[in-house]
């Protein structure tokens, strides 16, 4: 995996102090990073050198897995919990992970894989009819 995702930036984002959850996350995030990395076209991920957008992709993953974790924590037993005395509630946080995953989501979108043409969408550069083409990897721009 060319980025690194840590337990301490999750909790940092989630802002979670205690190291309860320590082995859920290290568990998410050997889960979901892969996949999310799998996602990101390659010619973005392995472009190393621009720090920037290095940045960027990390901030995308970071956020998708942030997210993922906190809905996590709303599933688990008594966390939806809440009670009402004299019109004061006491219960469940109204923070979730859906916007993250969202806002994670949205930053990697121009990134992904799936933003690229399809094959069918590309168009031939031989107008001969009965040529066949033949493309080198050194040709193809992905």
């Amino acid at each position: 995996m060319a980025i690194t995702i840590t337990n301490t930036e999750v909790k940092r984002k989630a802002m979670i102090s205690v190291t309860d959850y320590d082995s859920s996350i290290t568990s998410l995030i050997s889960e979901m990073q892969p996949a999310l990395e799998y996602s990101i076209a390659d010619t973005y991920l392995n472009d190393s050198g621009n720090t920037n957008l290095q940045a960027t992709l990390k901030l995308g993953i970071l956020e998708i897995i942030t997210g993922g974790f906190l809905e996590q924590l709303r599933r688990e037993a008594g966390a939806a919990d809440e009670f009402s005395v004299a019109g004061i509630t006491v219960g469940a946080a109204v923070q979730t992970g859906v916007e993250l995953i969202q806002q994670g989501a949205t930053r990697l979108a121009p990134f992904l894989k799936a933003a690229l043409p399809m094959m069918s969408e590309a168009v031939s550069a031989i107008s001969e009819p009965d040529t066949e083409q033949v493309f080198s990897v050194d040709e193809e721009v992905w």
